[in-house]
């Protein structure tokens, strides 16, 4: 409706224009001014999509004014900035022409007409990214680079949407966000997207093609180079994604379709599949960025896959995939998996088994053998009653295994144990020197909940002759980046010929017994214990050579050397003793030292025994842990001497 008024004797005209109401577009207190033929108008507020624009001027200094048009070919339109616009207003058509232009060649033209249908279309030529800040959602990243060309079209009845049309090309665009955890730069492709109705429905198809730039959406950082076309339906109640396929030519090919409840914004269905996907671009893009915390945070996947699944009532129902000569490996060369197959069927609400199997790898240097394995599988529950994994000539085997998974993580156990491994073997997998026997033992059940593995009972080792029993095992956070460890020690009757042989420190005959209580490691290494070398009772043949003395003094401290007699050591290649110990508490970097029995000023380490007979005493009560470390490593050079009594 368009009223003028003016007193008979003035040369100015007011005009009121009722408000303006569509349902994606309203204007309300519009008021304007006609002297002579300049024109002056103001809208108090002006709404397009839910966001809102207040006391917009236009100012138009030669206006057109006819029965049912208020046109303008130069004006002006003012917000918070100013630009050249022309338009067409027809009132009683209820129809609206606007056509901005913009510095750097941007120009805007939309066309709008409202009433019992609508229409809008718009054409768009270099147009600002950053225009739309002010019509995204509060919580979106805001858009501040990049330029918008195509055109749109839209139509409805209503607040119903019967028929769209986009065709949009976009390049430099660059969007974050507050926080920085969103944001992309110099992105570029297009988006195409159509709509009509179709019996109540409206059927679309639509295809958005990303060939440049970067978007870092934490914790991911992708790059362009995908492909994404999609149809499917639209009603009062749902989106239905009828199909989607997302081509992304370094990973492979993904279909997906799906159902979204518009009601309670919510997935209640969907499915999706992938055949002969690359592992090694998927695991770097979309697995490493979460496992940034963990023992797999350096690691890389190779290999293809096939995955399937499908999802409804807000679970997942079924999982199958499938991996064909993958591996994982970790960077820092810590473990290994070589040929790895696995054909996996899972369904929540039925048994199935997987078969999983590995043609070979490594953990901490030690080789591992191939192996295979049939996984039982119910719900969230795995188990494998038997599993055989070749080691260095032996064997380490895991019996009744089982995982669940629960809303506070996984939880697994398993029993098992050692068969007899070649010590010759393993010493020279880790380089260590040449060590002889067997190493077997016998693993209780260990179970891992919330990060923690535990043992329930001793885990038994037999070695050098000997048997070690490791009690109070704890594993913290195991696969973070710094685990934490915690048990008590006890090693009987070890062989001392074994031992000092297999280390190149001199000859010694005899048994020993090795305890340590309360270790505590932090990223593998010693942060507290309480520990001692004594030797076992019992009669056995008690020898030390010439150079074990040397590298047991050293040990003790600087003090040893200096009492040294050189002479009478220099007779002898070998000396009896009737016990020997050494004892360390490390507490704050510093091990706290003792031996068998205090001395003048010192401890004693050996004590001599037969003919001849040698006592080895140790004058320093304390030692920075990395110095004890130092002195271990420097034994074998025989450097140190030692006090000879």
């Amino acid at each position: 409706m368009l009223t003028l008024a003016a007193p008979a004797f003035a040369q100015q005209i007011a005009l009121h224009i009722e408000d303006i109401a569509a349902p994606t577009f309203q204007a309300s207190g519009i008021s304007a001014e006609l002297e002579s033929s300049r024109f002056t108008a103001t809208i108090k507020q002006l709404s397009v999509q839910g966001h809102d624009w207040k006391n917009v001027r236009l100012t138009c200094p030669a206006i057109i004014l006819e029965r049912d048009t208020i046109a303008c070919t130069q004006g002006t339109l003012t917000e918070e900035q100013s630009w050249p616009v022309r338009f067409s207003y027809a009132p009683g058509a209820k129809q609206l022409m606007l056509d901005l232009s913009l510095p750097a060649r941007e120009h805007w033209h939309v066309e709008a007409r409202w009433g019992k249908r609508w229409d809008i279309a718009a054409n768009i030529d270099n147009g600002k990214a950053a225009h739309f800040r002010t019509w995204l959602p509060q919580d979106m990243p805001a858009p501040s680079a990049g330029v918008i060309n195509g055109k749109l079209n839209f139509s409805g009845s209503d607040t119903n949407l019967l028929a769209a049309d986009m065709d949009l090309r976009l390049a430099g665009i660059a969007f974050s966000d507050t926080s920085g955890l969103h944001a992309g730069e110099k992105i570029s492709g297009k988006v195409r997207l159509t709509a009509h109705p179709v019996n109540r429905e409206l059927v679309w198809q639509g295809e958005a093609l990303w060939d440049q730039g970067e978007i870092y959406w934490d914790p991911l950082y992708l790059t362009g180079g995908a492909r994404l076309s999609a149809r499917g339906r639209l009603d009062p109640q749902r989106v239905t994604l009828a199909q989607a396929s997302l081509h992304w030519p370094a990973i492979g090919d993904i279909s997906a379709s799906g159902s979204w409840d518009r009601t309670s914004r919510s997935l209640s269905a969907s499915s999706f599949q992938g055949t002969q996907l690359a592992l090694d671009p998927l695991y770097r893009s979309f697995a490493l960025p979460f496992l940034g915390k963990t023992a797999l945070a350096k690691s890389a996947a190779s290999g293809k896959m096939d995955i399937a699944g499908r999802f409804a009532e807000g679970k997942i129902q079924s999982l199958d995939l499938t991996l064909d000569h993958a591996a994982l490996q970790d960077k820092d060369g810590r473990f290994a998996l070589r040929d790895v197959h696995l054909k996996l069927p899972w369904r929540a609400q039925a048994a199935t088994s997987a078969d999983f199997g590995v043609g070979g790898g490594q953990v901490l240097s030690l080789p591992l053998g191939g192996f295979t394995a049939a996984i039982q599988m119910q719900d969230k529950k795995f188990s494998t009653p038997r599993l055989d994994i070749p080691l260095l000539g032996g064997a380490l085997g895991i019996e009744n295994f089982q995982a669940t998974s629960s809303p506070q993580g996984w939880r697994w156990e398993f029993e098992g144990g050692l068969t007899p491994v070649s010590m010759e073997q393993l010493s020279a997998a880790l380089h260590w020197p040449k060590m002889h026997g067997t190493l077997a033992g016998v693993v209780p059940r260990v179970r891992y909940d919330a990060g923690k593995l535990t043992l329930d009972g001793a885990l038994l080792i037999k070695a050098f002759d000997g048997t070690a029993v490791i009690q109070d095992l704890a594993l913290l956070d195991a696969l973070g980046p710094a685990p934490r460890l915690q048990a008590n020690i006890d090693m009987r009757n070890l062989d001392l010929d074994l031992l000092t042989r297999t280390f190149s420190f001199g000859s010694m005959q005899g048994r020993i017994d090795v305890s340590v209580k309360g270790l505590e490691l932090s990223n593998w290494k010693p942060v507290a214990f309480d520990g001692s070398v004594r030797s076992s009772p019992g009669d056995y043949p008690r020898k030390i050579s010439q150079r074990a003395v040397q590298n047991i003094s050293s040990l003790g401290g600087a003090g040893a050397a200096a009492a040294i007699q050189r002479s009478f050591l220099g007779i002898f290649e070998q000396f009896g003793y009737s016990q020997l110990g050494l004892s360390c508490v490390l507490k704050n970097g510093v091990c706290h030292m003792g031996g068998i029995a205090p001395a003048p000023n010192g401890y004693i380490i050996v004590k001599g025994g037969g003919i001849p007979a040698i006592t080895v005493i140790g004058y320093n009560p304390s030692v920075s842990w990395d110095e004890l470390i130092t002195r271990l490593q420097r034994v074998t050079q025989g450097n140190s001497t030692p006090v000879v009594q």
